[in-house]
């Protein structure tokens, strides 16, 4: 696994709060490699937009405010819905198939450390028969900024078998055929993820 590969999952995975420093010598030391990876990966990290670049010292993690968590949900919600809808229309058998396989696999990956790459792999079946590549790269970019900041609150663990049942009850409609339906669910589905992470986040404020 590379360096950047490694930083990315740390991120993703919590263990560097949102807001903290990385320092590009303290990360040399705790990955036993040179500065000059470390400044690389950073650099990556950025074009990602899971941390901001800081001269001469290193990268700071990303934070959002609510108002900024609420409009990466609201293009969340946009793009994905419409791309779930799309791909319904499209959906054959080997789509199908798959969907339901990726829907097995990330219950079992659920609750568990990297369960956001099963989740992914989930959603990105769901939207592949869409074949809007563009449109699939964005989405991705704006789930790990949510990931990043889900990352944060061990009490999302108690959340997960909803999220089961909304994810069982999306691929229901996808193999259906009913587009509108999987749509609706969907948007239900982030909604109740952003209003979950606002509620977490305002009690964390406030016990401060």
């Amino acid at each position: 696994m590379d360096i950047t590969t490694q930083l990315r999952t740390a991120i993703l995975e919590g263990k560097y709060a949102p807001g903290s420093l990385l320092s590009q010598s303290s990360l040399a030391k705790e990955y036993a490699v040179s500065r000059i990876p470390i400044r690389d990966a950073l650099l990556v990290l950025a074009a990602d937009k899971l941390v901001e670049v800081v001269p001469g010292k290193g990268a700071r993690i990303i934070t959002l405010s609510a108002t900024d968590l609420k409009e990466v949900f609201d293009l969340r919600i946009m793009l994905e819905c419409d791309l779930l809808h799309r791909a319904i229309r499209s959906a054959d058998d080997e789509a199908k198939a798959e969907v339901l396989y990726l829907l097995r696999r990330s219950s079992l990956e659920a609750g568990r450390p990297g369960w956001h790459q099963g989740d992914w792999d989930f959603h990105r079946a769901l939207y592949a028969s869409a074949e809007r590549p563009r449109q699939l790269a964005i989405v991705d970019d704006l789930r790990k900024i949510c990931v990043l900041q889900a990352s944060q609150y061990a009490s999302l663990a108690t959340e997960t078998q909803r999220w089961l049942r909304d994810h069982e009850a999306i691929a229901e409609a996808y193999v259906a055929g009913h587009a509108n339906e999987g749509s609706t669910l969907l948007a239900q589905h982030l909604r109740q993820s952003l209003e979950i992470l606002l509620a977490l986040a305002c009690r964390t404020e406030e016990n401060r």
